[in-house]
């Protein structure tokens, strides 16, 4: 369980550094490289990376209260609901092109 954990917290921070280049600045080499390795993450839009944040921020939580009570509730629980602002973002994002 630890190992997934550490990956789900490596993918998150992954995730973070990547849709936040504006806020995260760590040269020109990073971003050139983030761009041409991930251009679809690198390029969403913001209410996409409003969705993306809030998912990390409740799989770190998750981890962090499962880290303290050692109940892997806490972390399934955390996965789950961390799809859920991605998607609906996603689908609102499908239902205002077909209506275009």
């Amino acid at each position: 369980m630890e190992y997934l954990i550490l990956i789900l917290l490596a993918v998150c921070l992954l995730i973070m550094l990547v849709i936040h280049q504006d806020i995260i600045q760590l040269g020109d080499s990073y971003s050139r490289v983030i761009s041409q390795l991930l251009p679809r993450l690198a390029s969403v839009g913001e209410p996409m990376k409003n969705a993306l944040s809030l998912s990390c921020v409740v799989i770190f939580a998750g981890a962090i209260i499962r880290t303290y009570t050692g109940d892997d509730r806490w972390l399934w629980n955390a996965v789950v609901f961390s799809v859920i602002p991605p998607l609906v973002q996603f689908l609102r994002r499908k239902k205002t092109k077909a209506r275009t």
